[in-house]
């Protein structure tokens, strides 16, 4: 057992899996075979949709989504995700699993947006898209917005939250960020004290961000929409749960961000998953740590559900 990363039988298996499918061979082949690969393992991971549940994929505001929708399906909530992959991986299909488990377990139409990747089209692109989408949503439906993702989607939603306040845009109903990337890698304990964390070391990070980032000038505005955690001011953000895994170099972007909130009055909570990998949503069927996350995630919509009806 690796005495600084002491993973369950389950989770190490989940990494060994992740691993067989995402090695470093796969990255020196370039970004189309780790899109395959990425795209491979999610496959891997996923199950089958449940059988009560309307999936239609569409364009909205130009931007394709895909929506999930139970067949009674809650009418004061629905969800807004954004999937992870480092800015340049996944897609619709990359977390379809999670998306379809999560509207029909918590009986709430999600949709899920298929947004810009890096580097062919790098920042802003991909939040561009979903800011379109989040327009076409709150205009065209009177349910409140949750947004919801996971790590590079973590970081678009807590980004379009900014540009929201920024631009005057009516804010969503609450955040949900799942192991968000918020801050500049190398700036917070645990980027160094986790720099060599299973699935997700520094170096790879800094690729992430190598794709994402162009070479131009940015404005102090955009700095903030990279980095969300390094706004000037976190006043008037939408209430917010935050998820972060143990066992990743960016739980502490999940804390810092927390007491950003909180000390903006902003409400804010934070869950630490046990054992939990970065990535580890994925094994929300096959590992234990991501039962659990998934099961804390989906009691928190259905929180949210109940709040909103009194």
């Amino acid at each position: 057992m690796d005495k600084k990363y002491p993973l369950s039988e389950s989770m190490t298996g989940f990494v060994k899996e992740s691993l067989s499918f995402f090695h470093s061979a796969v990255v020196d082949q370039g970004i189309d075979a780790q899109r395959l690969a990425y795209n491979a393992m999610t496959s891997h991971f996923g199950s089958s949709r449940p059988i009560a549940l309307q999936v239609e994929d569409q364009t909205l505001a130009g931007v394709k989504v895909r929506h999930y929708q139970p067949d009674a399906p809650v009418l004061n909530l629905q969800v807004l995700f954004a999937h992870g992959g480092g800015w340049y991986l996944g897609g619709l299909d990359s977390h379809d699993s999670f998306c379809a488990h999560l509207a029909h377990d918590c009986g709430i139409t999600v949709t899920a947006i298929d947004y810009s990747l890096a580097p062919e089209l790098p920042y802003p692109e991909g939040l561009n898209d979903i800011e379109r989408v989040y327009r076409s949503l709150s205009m065209n439906n009177s349910s409140s917005i949750l947004l919801m993702g996971d790590s590079a989607g973590g970081n678009l939603m807590a980004a379009l939250s900014l540009r929201c306040r920024r631009k005057g845009i009516s804010p969503a109903y609450a955040q949900c960020l799942l192991y968000p990337a918020l801050s500049k890698i190398g700036s917070l304990p645990s980027h160094l004290a986790m720099s060599d964390a299973p699935l997700l070391d520094t170096s790879s990070i800094d690729y992430c961000w190598g794709q994402y980032v162009s070479l131009y000038e940015y404005s102090n505005a955009e700095i903030e929409e990279l980095l969300p955690l390094s706004a000037s001011t976190h006043i008037s953000l939408p209430p917010t749960m935050l998820f972060a895994a143990e066992y990743d170099p960016f739980i502490d972007d999940a804390r810092y961000y927390q007491q950003a909130l909180i000390a903006a009055k902003v409400p804010a909570e934070l869950s630490v998953i046990r054992g939990l990998v970065h990535s580890g949503l994925h094994g929300f069927k096959s590992t234990s740590e991501g039962r659990q996350f998934y099961a804390e995630i989906n009691s928190y919509v259905q929180s949210q559900i109940k709040k909103l009806a009194g």
